[in-house]
């Protein structure tokens, strides 16, 4: 994969990461959402988001979801901050949609902008027939993010704990 992959919306840029973004993305790992909607995502300290980042710049070199994660970062274009990440990993045979942006860049649309570009860019480029939203039932942000990016409920896939949005 090139090394140069990016995407650009209005108002984001999604591009791969790098080190220097280390401290941001330990910074962002602390925040209350991603404690709760993503506790895997949480890092309690630095050289444990430093794994995280290195691994995930190591997974460029061979993009397939279904084997292992690919995980960009959203960058606001007007000032080059980065605010959240989006990316796609397995999910037992699925291939799940993940994304969280910063509590403060929260309710502007910008996770949907990402979700929709991301997604329609992955299941072109990628072959991917089907991507899924897995999202806790309480989380109806998450939800709304899905919808408005085009995902639809499945009603098939029954769950106590998660529903499950599909983008075909």
């Amino acid at each position: 994969m090139k090394n140069e992959i990016s995407f650009e919306t209005k108002r984001l840029k999604l591009r791969l990461f790098k080190k220097s973004d280390l401290k941001k993305v330990f910074q962002m790992s602390q925040e209350e959402g991603i404690r709760r909607w993503l506790s895997d995502q949480y890092y309690k300290n630095q050289e444990k988001a430093a794994e995280v980042i290195n691994f995930l710049i190591e997974s460029y070199s061979e993009v397939d979801p279904l084997k292992k994660p690919f995980v960009l970062g959203i960058e606001l274009k007007k000032n080059k901050e980065l605010i959240g990440h989006i990316g796609l990993s397995p999910v037992d045979d699925l291939v799940e949609v993940g994304y969280a942006v910063e509590e403060k860049y929260q309710g502007a649309g910008y996770a949907t902008e990402a979700v929709k570009v991301f997604s329609a860019w992955a299941q072109k480029e990628l072959n991917l027939e089907v991507i899924w939203g897995i999202v806790e039932k309480d989380n109806s942000a998450s939800a709304k993010v899905l919808a408005k990016a085009g995902y639809l409920l499945d009603k098939s896939k029954i769950n106590m704990d998660k529903d499950y949005y599909s983008f075909v």
